[in-house]
């Protein structure tokens, strides 16, 4: 009886034992499975980061000779290329001086050539603003699977830097469009180069091609850090 008691004690013993090492076991493995599925989300997340600043790095290039890439120049169409011209021509003659008849084909024009640079610059600029919201994700998930801030290594704060002032150029450029406009109808309703109105336009137009130049300034300061020569 005393050595079946024992023998049940060792089995009892063996059982414990046995399941003890299975959970340690279990542990350890579920552990090391976790940590190399983190090892893989953190390189496909770096992978991953890495395309996108290849990305932004194009949209910041194209975006800073004001060019537009294929998805942009499939959203905003420019006029034709005679209208272009014939807009250019006109528009640079304005100052000279243009007869009623030129005026109204240049304010026709206008509406057709005009704000297309503006707006081009407009669609690139909102492109790389989205852009930039991806990256920020995906530094953010980085952080999170590395317990680390990632944002410096990144150049996050550079990157939404060089985006306000993009948005800041195109504001402007918007600006200019419409004092280009205010000066052609002020023309067309007989007011002479020199009145009050145009002046008052003229010194507008001065001081926004100021901030723009500024900005123009700081952004390839900020896009110098980021996009390598």
């Amino acid at each position: 009886m005393t050595d079946m008691k024992v023998t049940n004690r060792k089995v009892i013993i063996t059982a414990v034992l046995t399941l003890v090492v299975l959970i340690f076991v279990g542990y350890f493995s579920i552990k090391l499975a976790v940590n190399e599925r983190l090892q893989e989300l953190q390189l496909e997340t770096q992978v991953l980061i890495a395309e996108q600043e290849t990305l932004l790095t194009s949209i910041a290039e194209i975006t800073a000779r004001n060019g537009a890439d294929e998805l942009t120049e499939r959203i905003i169409k420019d006029c034709s290329l005679n209208e272009r011209n014939k807009f250019d021509e006109l528009l640079s003659s304005l100052e000279k001086g243009l007869t009623k008849t030129q005026l109204v084909e240049l304010e026709r024009l206008f509406g057709r050539c005009g704000p297309f640079f503006a707006e081009r610059k407009a669609v690139m600029v909102t492109r790389m603003s989205r852009e930039i919201e991806v990256l920020e994700l995906l530094v953010n998930q980085l952080s999170n699977l590395t317990s680390t801030d990632a944002t410096k290594e990144y150049q996050l704060e550079d990157w939404k830097k060089l985006s306000e002032l993009e948005i800041k150029q195109s504001d402007l450029f918007s600006s200019l469009v419409s004092l280009q406009d205010g000066i052609i109808t002020e023309l067309l309703e007989d007011n002479i180069a020199s009145s009050a109105n145009i002046t008052a336009i003229l010194k507008e137009v001065n001081t926004v091609q100021q901030e723009l130049t500024a900005a123009n300034s700081e952004a390839s300061t900020v896009r110098a850090t980021l996009v390598p020569l």
